[in-house]
């Protein structure tokens, strides 16, 4: 009996540890999830982007240019062009000329031409079609030239002031004139030299006006009164030579003055204000007139850049500036 309750018993115990072997896989598998195929979805859903949001930051992003760099990318270099400028050969020799081209040429492209002479000449170089815009300072001529239509939109921009320059000692005593058609007087009342540019220029014609203010003939007097004919760097340095006396303007006699054995003697006065007028070629003068450069110059000249360079020429060297923006 008990040998049959032992068998019982075992074969109890086989059937209970066969049950649990069946059991337990079944019981992992569905705890478990398939490790192998949610993992690879899951890595997916994790390396693929949000489509949508992140197609449209990517339009975006290209679609957005580099501002700065599309900005300098877009300004074009100025290209290079020239024009010829008919001029006074006060502006010329003061130097200004020289001082504004390089900003000129690096803002528009534009280089001059530069045709010195008096003002009479040039605006009878530019009214024959052979410049394309003229600088001057005789403002009677100047109107002339604009009405008998060779010209057009004449700018009065600047302005300086003419002086009598002499020798140091004076020897003409015109220190104490009341004026400067009465200094102009004395000089030849004196047995003095009086030297004239005798060109037409635009000084030459303001010396003019003012021996008709005293009254006075200087061509009665053949041996005091000395035409030089030339412009007003040159005549200068006739004048010095002879120690003489003469009417320039201020600017060009401070750019000259260190080779020159002349002082400023008669500076005041309201006759002495000394006025550049630009002005613009009309094309009927002639074939080759650039109308279109002449005016982007013209443009930029009166521009605020241009006064401010102005403003400034000569106060490093002479002490004070050589030219006045306005009238």
């Amino acid at each position: 009996m008990k040998r049959v309750l032992v068998v019982f018993f075992m074969f109890s115990m086989l059937a209970m540890i066969s049950a649990c072997g069946n059991t337990q896989p079944n019981t992992q598998q569905e705890s478990q999830p398939s490790t192998q195929q949610e993992t690879q979805q899951n890595t997916q859903q994790e390396s693929q982007p949000n489509t949508q949001q992140e197609t449209q930051q990517n339009t975006q992003q290209e679609s957005q240019p580099n501002t700065q760099e599309n900005s300098q990318q877009n300004t074009p270099a100025p290209v290079n062009r020239s024009i010829i400028l008919s001029t006074t050969t006060s502006v010329n020799d003061s130097g200004l000329l020289d001082y504004l081209q390089p900003y000129l040429k690096e803002d528009t492209g534009i280089t001059l031409d530069i045709l010195a002479q008096g003002s009479g000449q040039a605006l009878a170089t530019a009214a024959a079609g052979d410049a394309d815009v003229v600088i001057a300072h005789s403002p009677a001529a100047e109107k002339e030239f604009v009405e008998n239509g060779s010209g057009n939109s004449r700018t009065e921009f600047m302005h300086n002031f003419f002086v009598i320059v002499g020798p140091p000692s004076d020897p003409a005593g015109i220190k104490s004139a009341p004026d400067v058609a009465s200094a102009m007087k004395m000089v030849l009342d004196t047995n003095n030299k009086f030297l004239t540019r005798g060109d037409n220029s635009g000084t030459h014609t303001k010396e003019l006006s003012l021996w008709k203010l005293s009254d006075t003939d200087p061509e009665a007097d053949k041996e005091n009164y000395v035409s030089v004919g030339k412009g007003m760097g040159d005549t200068l340095v006739m004048t010095s030579e002879m120690q003489g006396y003469t009417l320039t303007d201020l600017s060009t006699f401070l750019s000259m003055k260190s080779n020159l054995d002349l002082e400023v003697i008669v500076d005041s006065g309201a006759d002495l204000k000394n006025v550049y007028s630009v002005i613009l070629v009309n094309e009927q003068a002639g074939k080759n007139v650039k109308t279109a450069d002449a005016k982007d110059f013209m443009d930029w000249l009166l521009s605020d850049k241009a006064a401010d360079l102005i403003a400034v020429y000569g106060v490093d060297i002479y002490g004070e500036a050589l030219f006045f923006m306005g009238v």
